[in-house]
């Protein structure tokens, strides 16, 4: 499966194990494609997506004090997701930007949970993110993205939800 091609289909994003620091993103059938690698020790949210060898594919994580700003980026760069969030409704008010220029919409799609997201571009859906694990588990951030249509790469794809994954643990964290 190549990373960098239009995908459309499920990947299956478990939350970090703690021992390690990594979670693996699998494709439907349970094969791993890729893995992130969190780097919790740092001021601001910090992670790198790994490709099935170990060689980092792109790094993302907050930028500014404030960090309502999330950049990812391949090592020569090259930007694959950016996203800055709202003020007031840090989800809803997102205005997320792929590397191509295009534009996507991203909608909280449960008030109940912070972990229920649908994307659409030109006010089309073309995906979601579920989570895959209970919200009071060991691992409340288990996602599945599904994308119905290939306007994203599985890259892309895994930067974003890791993107929004990193926004609401930080949501968590200065609510508490």
């Amino acid at each position: 499966m190549s990373l960098t091609a239009p995908f459309t289909g499920q990947l299956l994003l478990p939350d970090k194990a703690m021992t390690s620091g990594t979670s693996p993103v699998l494709s439907a059938d349970g094969q791993a494609i890729a893995h992130v690698q969190w780097h919790v020790w740092s001021l601001h949210s910090r992670f790198e997506i790994l490709g099935p060898r170990g060689d980092v594919l792109a790094a993302g994580g907050t930028q500014g004090w404030t960090g309502r700003q999330l950049t990812v980026r391949t090592p020569d760069g090259r930007t694959v997701v950016d996203i800055k969030f709202g003020l007031w409704r840090p989800i809803n008010g997102a205005a997320i930007t792929l590397g191509s220029g295009r534009t996507l919409g991203v909608r909280q799609t449960s008030i109940w949970s912070d972990r229920n997201f649908e994307f659409s571009v030109g006010g089309r859906p073309v995906g979601r993110i579920t989570p895959t694990t209970g919200a009071l588990s060991f691992r409340p951030d288990s996602y599945s993205f599904v994308l119905d249509s290939p306007v994203l790469t599985a890259l892309e794809a895994i930067s974003l939800a890791q993107a929004l994954r990193a926004a609401v643990r930080t949501m968590r964290a200065s609510s508490s």
